[in-house]
């Protein structure tokens, strides 16, 4: 097993103060492009785009360290700053909370790093069968605090919404050939900052499960939506349009928990993907509202 790199196509940020936002997209080896979408108005300001900050407007107390695990690989860690090179600091003995979107939050011990891809030997974090889920998926993330991991309450919406179908049909045109097929498959409901506003986050996709009957016009998108000034805005997490058929183009991506990981009482996204042979995660932090959404960790394993 080894890193993945990934030719995803990552949005990074996608918002305006007023009228319809623009989008900055970034994908391997290409520079950055502004795309527009279709949400309101005419007027536009976009965010600045950046590939993410060393450091955040609310720093937690340095002394803590949060070690930050997925199924898939470790994520990183927070220790005054988000960290993700070198070894991990981990003894054996940390105690870890595993979070998944709206279940029940469990807990577990660890023992000393393993040098492998996938956590559960990186870590050797040991699961209690008899708790709630089933880790051996991509659908949770494992963070080493005593704190509390979940501060603002998370819900599961109804996936037939006419807003968010509106909202994705809009993002997709001009994405995809034709009237877009939007098949919801989450859409969540969250207070990410804790200041009585909430956001919502929106999965589509029309990914097959079988990577080989991947058709050209597939996609999957991932977006934020959120009120800034009184306007609904549009932050784009991730996005892959299938231009040829086959396993290559082939991406699914969802939200796999949404939780506070790195004690500073705000909660990130963390973004669970499978590509061809491989699979990643990705955590991202809603900063302010001038940097917005940026992508702080990821981590990947493939062949």
């Amino acid at each position: 097993m080894k890193h993945l790199g990934l030719s995803v196509t990552l949005v990074l940020i996608v918002a305006a103060c007023s009228g319809s936002p623009e989008a900055t997209t970034t994908s391997a080896g290409e520079s950055a492009e502004t795309v527009q979408t279709t949400l309101a108005s005419t007027s536009t300001t976009a965010f600045p785009t950046t590939t993410g900050p060393s450091t955040t407007t609310t720093v937690p107390p340095a002394a803590d360290t949060f070690l930050i695990a997925g199924n898939t690989c470790l994520l990183g860690w927070w220790d005054g700053d988000w960290q993700s090179e070198g070894p991990p600091p981990a003894l054996g003995g940390e105690q870890y909370q595993v979070v998944r979107l709206t279940e029940p939050i469990t807990t577990s011990a660890g023992t000393e790093p393993r040098p492998w891809c996938d956590p559960l030997e990186l870590l050797n974090i040991e699961f209690d069968p008899q708790l709630p889920g089933d880790w051996q998926d991509l659908d949770a993330i494992a963070v080493q605090t005593l704190g509390d991991v979940r501060p603002h309450k998370v819900e599961m919406l109804s996936t037939s919404l006419d807003a968010y179908i509106e909202a994705t049909s809009n993002l997709l045109t001009g994405r995809v050939a034709g009237i877009p097929v939007v098949n919801l498959k989450q859409v969540i409901r969250t207070d990410l900052e804790g200041d009585g506003v909430d956001e919502v986050v929106v999965v589509a996709s029309t990914m097959p499960d079988d990577p080989i009957n991947t058709a050209a016009g597939d996609y999957t998108i991932v977006y934020l939506r959120k009120i800034l000034d009184g306007e609904v805005e549009t932050a784009l997490l991730g996005v892959q349009v299938v231009d040829e058929a086959g396993p290559f183009s082939w991406v699914q991506l969802g939200v796999a928990a949404i939780a506070d990981l790195n004690g500073d009482g705000r909660m990130e996204i963390v973004l669970n993907g499978n590509v061809w042979e491989g699979a990643f995660l990705q955590a991202f932090e809603w900063v302010d509202n001038d940097l917005g959404l940026l992508e702080v960790l990821s981590c990947g394993c493939g062949v």
